[in-house]
């Protein structure tokens, strides 16, 4: 089991490394996220534009015993490079974990690559889904954009894990459709796995579209939008429902003390996305708890 974890937050790390290239290189005025010009050429000092050697590319390591600093010029490295790094090997390594906690799939058996092949597809697509998170939150602060392809690829992902899961739904152990377990029955108007995840994707597309058309635009962008159609097919109902009231519970929270603090005005603009998946994330992980604590205040 050590091995194959160790394995993994390896893949997660260089897959990280990759990330920063592209999301640094990325100018959404001028090409595609996975264009050639992007993914392509040597890495470089961006102070000095020396060409980094092999020994300055290992992921997470090379920073670390640069101290952060570039070999040559001395300047330092943002710090957007080990971050990513990590984070890519936490979702590597700890989304199986959590993915088979929640599913009641055994660890022992997974990490022993003996499980069903199901078992190794759910957990695939749901690293894809937290690595389109990532790129998704990097490039909104960025540029204030979510590439069309990334909305795209999270909508196929959706598609796929939605199918897949109804492909082995009776494999599957009771109130697994729904990250909030059976408080789902409290406020699903169907009992229908698909008619559930067709009716997020419709819900969640229209409350924001709604919006756009309501503020003119101003206060949601059509990438938005897009984003939560691909999260209503991937969540399903009531999931989308729950995540999108906590994004904006903490949108306005954090948007609110950043104007008290004045790092920001009240008409400037701020990415709504990261905080769209922090309210997904919330809803993935702690969703059931919040809706048991919540519901415990009125004795139920």
């Amino acid at each position: 089991m050590f091995l194959i974890s160790l394995i993994l937050f390896v893949f997660g790390l260089l897959f990280g490394s990759f990330f920063n290239v592209v999301t640094i290189r990325y100018n959404p005025e001028k090409e595609a996220l996975m264009s050639p010009h992007i993914i392509n050429g040597r890495s470089r000092c961006p102070s000095c534009s020396q060409t980094l050697q092999w020994f300055d590319l290992f992921p997470l390591f090379s920073f670390l015993f640069l101290k952060g600093k570039c070999r040559v010029c001395s300047n330092s490295i943002s710090k957007q490079y080990p971050i990513v790094e990590f984070l890519t090997g936490c979702i590597f390594l700890g989304v199986p974990l959590f993915i088979n906690y929640f599913f009641g799939f055994s660890n022992s058996v997974f990490f022993s690559l003996s499980a069903p092949w199901w078992q190794y597809a759910i957990s695939l697509l749901w690293i894809v889904v937290f690595c389109i998170f990532l790129l998704m939150v990097i490039i909104d602060l960025k540029h204030f954009i979510i590439p069309n392809g990334l909305n795209l690829l999270l909508g196929v992902v959706g598609v796929l894990y939605t199918g897949l899961i109804f492909f082995v739904r009776d494999d599957l152990p009771l109130f697994y459709n729904s990250f909030i377990r059976h408080y789902a029955m409290i406020f699903s108007p169907t009992e229908n796995f698909l008619y559930g995840h067709l009716f997020g994707f419709l819900a969640g597309g229209l409350f924001f579209i709604l919006l756009v058309l309501f503020t003119l635009g101003r206060g949601i962008g059509i990438g938005d939008v897009k984003l939560a159609l691909a999260l209503g097919v991937l969540l399903g109902w009531p999931d989308i429902i729950l995540a999108t009231m906590l994004s904006f519970m903490i949108g306005g929270i954090v948007s609110g003390g950043l104007v008290l603090i004045q790092k920001k005005h009240l008409k400037e603009k701020v990415p709504f996305a990261p905080f769209f998946i922090v309210g997904v994330l919330l809803v993935i992980f702690f969703g059931y708890d919040l809706l048991r604590l919540y519901f415990s205040l009125f004795g139920l």
